[in-house]
């Protein structure tokens, strides 16, 4: 298939002369007929031969335009499609510089909200040129920043900057420090089951400890063959703590609210360009404006900057109403097996949950206790004066054996 070509017919009487002055001319397809020439040229040789046919003064009887080109400027339709195709790799080029969404994977504790707002306080933000992003730093301060993020992998997919994160009920266990540390008791609690991977133990399965109470020290006697001791190590201590816990539970919910009566409810579709937000709706009493949104993409991890903005107007009344017992119940047993169920996904087993619901003047009530065992423990830097003696102690004992 010929992209664009012309067919030339001239009088056979100039096609040796014409074939002289146009050495520089691809011409093919030559035949003759009825003293009629007729060949075919490239597009781009067109004018050339037209500049070089005036100067011979060879007239040119018919010329025709043949090719997918020609096909396609005929029909609007498809010159149109194909504008729109080569503007749409265009930007699909352009865009896969910049970073257009991001995502949060495996949280549960934390809303999706709460982890990107931080990142935006880091300078990231939709938009951004991904070359620009620094994901090593971004991980170390997602770390810092929530106590119990034990684990967290920022990586760009297409345009989507996706940030994976793993909660534990520790992160500075999980942390690497260059500093010697005990692992200490966070709360009081009777041990369930201790398992030592580094440092020494100073508990087993079934002794009651205090807040405070050292754990797994990071001190470890080094001893000789007839098990004398020989000097102390520093390291980070480390392992996994159960323990039995109770933990005294209380939520309330007023016995009066303001239920939401609508009078009038419309959603608003608008198109924005990298994240703008319209201000054409107004806010006023009694008016909820819900924002949603919907970003487009090619494929895949490959987002655009093009979204719709959906804005839910709510207008309404306020009717002031009271919770029946049975309702409450409903709410307040609600939030309990929320709150157990995120504690349940850092590592927690409930036991037993003793808890009941009264009502105490404008509130109901629900309190009591709930057993589980937990992971336990936290960091405590071993001081540097005895870091010191220890390093006082390993001089002393390489002084004695060069003497020996």
């Amino acid at each position: 298939m010929v992209f664009h070509s012309y067919d030339i017919e001239i009088n056979e009487n100039y096609i040796y002369r014409l074939l002289n002055n146009t050495k520089q001319i691809k011409i093919r397809n030559i035949k003759s007929k009825n003293n009629v020439t007729a060949f075919t040229i490239d597009s781009e040789d067109y004018e050339e031969l037209l500049k070089i046919a005036g100067k011979l003064k060879i007239k040119i009887i018919n010329s025709r335009e043949r090719g997918i080109y020609v096909f396609i400027t005929k029909f609007p339709v498809i010159k149109a499609v194909i504008c729109t195709v080569l503007i749409f790799l265009m930007m699909i080029i352009i865009n896969s510089q910049f970073i257009w969404k991001i995502t949060v994977d495996g949280n549960y504790s934390y809303t999706s909200k709460q982890i990107i707002e931080y990142v935006n306080k880091n300078k990231i933000k939709e938009g951004m040129l991904k070359k620009t992003i620094n994901c090593s730093n971004l991980e170390k301060n997602i770390r810092k920043a929530y106590n119990d993020i034990s684990w967290v992998c920022a990586e760009i997919k297409g345009t989507n900057l996706i940030i994976h994160i793993k909660e534990n009920y520790i992160t500075e266990i999980s942390a690497i420090e260059k500093k010697p540390y005990n692992i200490v008791a966070n709360k009081d609690a009777e041990i369930k089951s201790i398992l030592v991977r580094k440092g020494q133990s100073n508990v087993k399965a079934g002794d009651k400890i205090k807040k405070g109470d050292v754990l797994i020290s990071g001190l470890v006697d080094v001893f000789d063959e007839s098990e004398q001791k020989i000097f102390t190590n520093a390291c980070n201590a480390d392992g996994e703590i159960l323990g039995k816990t109770i933990y005294k539970y209380y939520d309330k919910l007023p016995v009066s609210y303001e239920r939401k009566v609508i009078k009038k409810e419309k959603n608003i579709y608008l198109p924005s360009v990298a994240g703008y937000k319209w201000s054409a709706i107004k806010e006023k009493k009694n008016r909820d404006i819900i924002y949603s949104e919907k970003r487009l993409k090619a494929f895949g991890n490959f987002y655009l900057p093009l979204l719709v903005q959906k804005y839910s107007v709510i207008d309404y009344e306020n009717e002031k109403c009271e919770y029946t017992q049975k309702e409450a119940k409903i709410i307040l047993e609600r939030n309990l097996i929320y709150k157990l169920a995120i504690l349940e996904q850092k590592g927690y087993k409930i036991l037993e949950k003793n808890v009941n619901i009264n009502r105490v003047k404008n509130h109901y009530c629900m309190f009591g206790k709930i057993s589980f065992y937990e992971p336990l423990g936290k960091v405590e830097y071993i001081g540097e004066d005895v870091l010191n003696q220890i390093k006082i102690e390993r001089e002393s004992v390489k002084e004695t054996e060069s003497k020996k």
